[in-house]
């Protein structure tokens, strides 16, 4: 006790010795105070251990240093590190904005594509982080591509709607009204018409789709040496040509395909036999829908897909693996010889890629019939054939044969409207 109450002073320096060399090495005691500012003012700042501040805020910061998160609404997080050597200036971190965008399709749960990145489906809330342009891709039945631009140019939400054609069933397309292409616009760029929905066929009709109406217009046809190559009064009506057809008498009395034939499309039949095919299609129909000849609005806006052409495809120059056209093969003009699209004459349809919107040879192969733009002018053909240029086959190309003749190199695709 004597020893204690005579040496208390040593005993207290000594501890005052203790704590200050304690303090001087303990990393976890702040050596620096940052200045830290936002902009957007009034971020929320946490260091990850549990600690908040809002800037502007002075940051207590070790010799180690201290790794800060920044967040505010509607903008990026941004993490940075803070060292002592900062306290003698201030430390301003910007937060750059987040775009919000609201993404939505008629029909709904489209896939969404994002500048490459895939999104989710329609309709989305898609977080964008850079202002500018940004390109999208929408995706229904993994078979309608549609593409699109958006422009971001401030940090308000934006929303974007889209109308697109779907897949009615294994062979029409559905249009719906609204869809791009099938509003005209005026110079202004302001709505001034809309062409109500329809369906169109995805192939051109085919040498066996169109021998079920030949069979039944004729269920036991037989050879007349009075016409061309024996032809029946029947054919000679529907092919009003001197060009061979697909169709002989089989064996068994019945109308045939010749071997190889079945999916090319049908062709050299005239106008008003096209109509006929398309009455003989709705009179037949179970599923409420009248079909028809496109009209030529309807048969340019799915062609091109609701791009800006000049083909179906884009702008890229036609090659031998995009349409069937006048190349090397074909034996009459070989306009452009330099390409190969494999075939002399017609291709089965469907031997090259489909467009955006699901559609097969829209360019080459056949042209296909449309109705006349008005009851007393000729129909006009569409899309270009297999003994076409690549000009001639341009979405917007068009040619007004004779309508009482049939052509080797014309055919057709259907159009359906919804019975009210």
């Amino acid at each position: 006790m004597r020893f204690f109450l005579q040496s208390w002073a040593v005993i207290l320096l000594s501890a005052m010795t203790i704590l200050l060399v304690t303090l001087l090495f303990d990393t976890s005691w702040p050596v620096a105070y940052i200045q830290v500012l936002s902009v957007p003012s009034g971020a929320e700042i946490s260091d990850g251990e549990g600690f908040f501040w809002i800037a502007p805020a002075r940051i207590p910061v070790q010799n180690d240093g201290l790794s800060i998160s920044l967040t505010y609404p509607g903008r990026i997080s941004v993490d940075t590190l803070l060292v002592p050597d900062m306290s003698d200036e201030k430390v301003i971190v910007h937060l750059p904005y987040r775009f919000t965008v609201e993404l939505s399709s008629e029909p709904s749960g489209a896939s969404i594509h994002v500048d490459g990145l895939f999104c989710g489906y329609t309709p989305s809330s898609v977080w964008l982080d850079s202002p500018g342009i940004h390109q999208v891709i929408l995706v229904v039945d993994e078979l309608v591509i549609f593409e699109d631009s958006i422009s971001l140019l401030s940090n308000s939400p934006r929303s974007f709607h889209w109308v697109l054609p779907e897949l009615y069933s294994d062979n029409l397309i559905l249009v719906p009204s609204g869809a791009a292409g099938t509003v005209r616009l005026s110079r202004m760029n302001e709505p001034v018409d809309t062409l109500p929905a329809y369906l169109i066929s995805r192939y051109e009709v085919t040498n066996t789709e169109f021998l079920r109406y030949l069979t039944e217009l004729e269920a036991s046809p037989v050879k007349d040496t009075s016409n061309r190559w024996g032809r029946t009064d029947t054919i000679e009506e529907i092919f009003p040509g001197d060009y061979p057809i697909p169709f002989h008498i089989s064996p068994s009395g019945e109308w045939a395909i010749r071997d190889g034939l079945e999916e090319y499309p049908v062709s050299g039949l005239s106008f008003k036999a096209a109509e006929a095919y398309c009455m003989w299609l709705s009179s037949n129909d179970t599923l409420g829908l009248s079909y028809r000849l496109p009209e030529e609005d309807e048969w340019l806006a799915a062609a091109i897909a609701g791009g800006s052409g000049p083909w179906p495809w884009g702008s890229r120059r036609p090659d031998g693996t995009l349409l069937n056209l006048s190349d090397r093969n074909e034996e009459l003009l070989r306009r452009h010889p330099s390409i190969d699209d494999g075939y002399t004459h017609a291709a089965p349809v469907g031997s090259y890629s489909a467009n955006a919107w699901g559609l097969n040879d829209t360019a080459g192969n056949v042209w296909e019939w449309c109705q006349p733009v008005h009851p007393d002018s000729f129909p006009a053909v569409r899309g270009g054939s297999w003994l076409s240029s690549m000009e001639d086959c341009k979405c917007e190309a068009r040619m007004r044969p004779e309508p009482g003749l049939g052509f080797p190199y014309i055919g057709l695709r259907i159009v359906a409207s919804f019975i009210d």
